[in-house]
């Protein structure tokens, strides 16, 4: 697909249209999608993505492990928190209930032993609840 329509795609699921955000470095594959990537002085953040999560989450991975950086991120706009952090391999090992009444996850990768954690960071206008996700490299 080309990088149009890989936007078009991502446009018919995520909670808001794509905006290419300057801040972020865009890569794309017209086999695996697109993702946005930037850093601070200690993490590698996923921005915008559509296409194969997994393989990008990878990638993302090995650029922090290359840099030393201690920490990946990005966001979950999608349903289903729960479903995507199995998806990604990783296991609930506590559930902290929040304030709010919402929840955040500490999870362990069943591969790899490394800690993830999955905390609600905001609210679109439409609702849908938005997850910064955390993982060790």
């Amino acid at each position: 697909m080309t990088l149009q329509e890989w936007i078009e795609k991502y446009n018919k699921k995520a909670p808001e249209p794509f905006k290419r955000n300057e801040r972020f470095d865009l890569f794309f594959l017209p086999d695996k999608g697109f993702c946005e990537v930037g850093m601070t002085d200690d993490m590698v953040i996923i921005y915008q993505l559509c296409g194969d999560a997994r393989f990008w989450r990878d990638k993302v991975s090995d650029m922090a492990r290359k840099i030393g950086a201690k920490m990946c991120g990005t966001w979950c706009v999608r349903k289903g928190i729960l479903a995507y952090i199995r998806l990604f391999g990783y296991k609930i090992t506590h559930t902290e209930d929040l304030p709010d009444g919402l929840k955040r996850y500490h999870a362990i990768h069943k591969d790899t032993g490394k800690e993830g954690l999955v905390s609600p960071a905001f609210r679109f206008e439409g609702g849908e609840q938005a997850y910064f996700i955390t993982w060790q490299p």
